[in-house]
C-alpha cells in the first residue's frame, strides 16, 4: 500500500473529504445549508471528518504489534490504529468488519500494545490494562468484545504480551500477571484451567513474551523462565513439561515467542533459538527441532527479535533487519517468496519489528510503518506484498 494521502477537495455544489483513500464524505455546500438552516451542522460534519482523517494517519509511531491476522500501531501521541481481521472485534473500533486501512481504536491514549490470536491487549497512559476481541471462546460470558474492557491488575503496567488465547502483563514493580486459555499450562498457575481473570504469577521480572500456547519471562537478573506447551521443545528445557515458570538459562536480555518456537538475545548480543524448526525458523541451516537453546551464528550485535507462525525476524546493529523461515506468503520481506533457513538481510532500516502468523511489520527511524506478507484479511494493507511497503 502506498503512503496514505489525505486531501480535501472543494467543488461547486459539494465538498468532499477524503480519508485513507476511502470514499468521499459528501457535505452540502454553504448555499444549500443556508437554505435549509443547517449551516452549523455542515461545518460540524466537515470538522469531524477532517479530525478523523488526521487521526487515522500512520505516522510518528512509537510501537507496533501483530496478531494472528491483524496489526496495531500506537503513535507517540497515544493514538492507536489497527487494521486487518476483525471478526472478533480485535481491531477495537467497536465493529466486526475487516479493514485493509487503519481504523481508530476507541478510548486511549495508549502506551503499549500486543496482538493475540483474535484479540488485542494494551496499556493506557495511566498504567491500566485493557483487552478487546475474543480471547477464550466459551469461558468469557460475553464472548466477543468489540469494545475494550479493563483487566483487574494491581499496579501500573509497563509491558504486555499476547499469545493464541492467553496474555501476560508486567507492572513497574516487576509483578507478572497472566490470564486466558490455559490448556497447556501457559498461564503458569500450576493448572490447565482457563483463567478469565488475571493471576499473579510472580515478582521480580523485567521482560515477557507469549507464543501460541507457551510463555516466557526474564527476571531482573537475566534468568529466563518458560512454561506451557512444549510439544516442539519451544520451552527450551528439553522434553519436560512445565505448568509453572521453569528456568531455561541465564544472561538473557530479550525474548520472543512464536507459534511453537522461541528466539532470544543474551547479554553480549548473541542470538539463540529453540523449538519447532520444520520451516527453518530457528535459522541454523536445518529443519530439525531443537529442545534447548542453540546459538545462531557468531554475530554479537543483535538487538531485538520477533516471531511468527513459522518465520523469524531480528535486528542487528539497531537497524539492520534479517528474516528467515517460511516465506510462502512473503512474510520474510525479501521479495523472492523463497523460504530460507539462515538469517537473510531485508532491505531498509528498521528500529522496531513485529510478526503475525503470516505477516510482518516494521517501524523505520522516521516513525513510518511498513508491512509485508499475507493480507487475506487486510493485516498487511491492501493485498499481499513480498517486500516491505508503507501504510
Amino acid at each position: 500500500m502506498k503512503s496514505t494521502v489525505f486531501a480535501i477537495v472543494f467543488a461547486i455544489g459539494t465538498s468532499a473529504v477524503y480519508a485513507n483513500n476511502a470514499e468521499p464524505v459528501e457535505i452540502p455546500d454553504a448555499k444549500q445549508q443556508k437554505a435549509t438552516g443547517g449551516k452549523s451542522k455542515a461545518e460540524s460534519e466537515i470538522r469531524n471528518a477532517l479530525a478523523k482523517a488526521a487521526s487515522a494517519r500512520v505516522e510518528n509511531v512509537a510501537t507496533v504489534a501483530a496478531g494472528g491476522s491483524h496489526t496495531v500501531a500506537v503513535r507517540r501521541d497515544g493514538v492507536a490504529l489497527a487494521w486487518g481481521g476483525n471478526e472478533a472485534g480485535q481491531l477495537g473500533d467497536t465493529k466486526t468488519s475487516n479493514s485493509d486501512r487503519p481504523v481508530l481504536v476507541v478510548a486511549g491514549p495508549y502506551t503499549a500494545v500486543a496482538g493475540g490470536g483474535s484479540f488485542s491487549v494494551a496499556i493506557k497512559s495511566d498504567g491500566s490494562v485493557w483487552v478487546w476481541g475474543q480471547q477464550v471462546a466459551g469461558t468469557d460470558a460475553t464472548g466477543k468484545r468489540t469494545e475494550a474492557r479493563r483487566m483487574s491488575i494491581d499496579g501500573n503496567a509497563v509491558a504486555v504480551a499476547a499469545g493464541g488465547q492467553h496474555a501476560l502483563a508486567l507492572t513497574a514493580d516487576g509483578a507478572l500477571w497472566t490470564w486466558g486459555g490455559n490448556q497447556f499450562g501457559q498461564v503458569g498457575d500450576g493448572t490447565t484451567m482457563p483463567r478469565p481473570a488475571p493471576m499473579l504469577i510472580g515478582r521480580g521480572f523485567a521482560k515477557i513474551a507469549a507464543g501460541g500456547s507457551h510463555s516466557l519471562a526474564i527476571n531482573r537478573e537475566g534468568t529466563l523462565f518458560a512454561w506451557g506447551n512444549n510439544e516442539s521443545g519451544q520451552l527450551g528445557i528439553g522434553a519436560r513439561e512445565a505448568v509453572v515458570p521453569t528456568e531455561v538459562g541465564r544472561d538473557f536480555l530479550e525474548v520472543a515467542a512464536g507459534r511453537n518456537h522461541t528466539l532470544a538475545i543474551k547479554r553480549g548480543g548473541s542470538l539463540w533459538a529453540w523449538g519447532d524448526n520444520q520451516s527453518g525458523q530457528l535459522g541454523n541451516r536445518s529443519s530439525a527441532s531443537q529442545p534447548t537453546p542453540l546459538k545462531i551464528g557468531e554475530d554479537s550485535d543483535w538487538t531485538s527479535v520477533a516471531t511468527g507462525s513459522g518465520h523469524s525476524l531480528a535486528i542487528r546493529a539497531k537497524s539492520s533487519l534479517f528474516a528467515w523461515g517460511t516465506n510462502e506468503e512473503g512474510q520474510l520481506g525479501t521479495g523472492t517468496g523463497v523460504s530460507v533457513n539462515v538469517p537473510t538481510k531485508v532491505e531498509g532500516d528498521f528500529v522496531q519489528i513485529a510478526a503475525g502468523a503470516y505477516h510482518s511489520v516494521g517501524v523505520k527511524p522516521d516513525g513510518s510503518v511498513w508491512v509485508w506478507g499475507a493480507s487475506d484479511q487486510g493485516q498487511a494493507g491492501k493485498g499481499a506484498s513480498p517486500k516491505p511497503r508503507s501504510m
